[in-house]
């Protein structure tokens, strides 16, 4: 399975979780997880294909974007998709480890934000 199928499989995963009602408010929390999980994934393999390099640790990803950036290798109107990485490697334990509870809305809104990255990452690779 490539990096971006991959990155397709956490993000419908994600999706999957979020609709459930018998799991209760926790299922928030894994749907953040499940989608910062997509980001790095998509994120591998916009780097992989234009690099040739992957991301060893988490906290890579963001750099490795801006290098791509810096790079001129991906068109600048995507640059902005480096925050939001930023963002997700910065808060992934508070999902994956600690469990910290979300609302609906902000399950909602990071599952918004990482069908747009990943789509405009299929966009990148085409």
């Amino acid at each position: 399975m490539s990096e971006i199928e991959e990155a397709e499989t956490w993000l419908a995963s994600a999706k999957v979780a979020f609709g459930q009602d018998a799991s209760g408010r926790a299922r928030y929390t894994v749907v953040v997880a499940q989608c910062i999980h997509a980001l790095i994934r998509a994120n591998d393999a916009l780097t992989v294909r234009l690099l040739r390099r992957r991301s060893t640790r988490h906290e890579d990803a963001a750099l490795l974007f801006g290098e791509l950036v810096r790079l001129k290798k991906i068109p600048a109107r995507f640059s902005n998709l480096r925050a939001l990485l930023v963002r997700a490697v910065s808060e992934k334990s508070e999902y994956d480890y600690k469990g910290t509870e979300v609302s609906r809305d902000v399950a909602a809104r990071w599952m918004r934000q990482t069908e747009r990255f990943v789509a405009a990452v299929r966009e990148i690779l085409r």
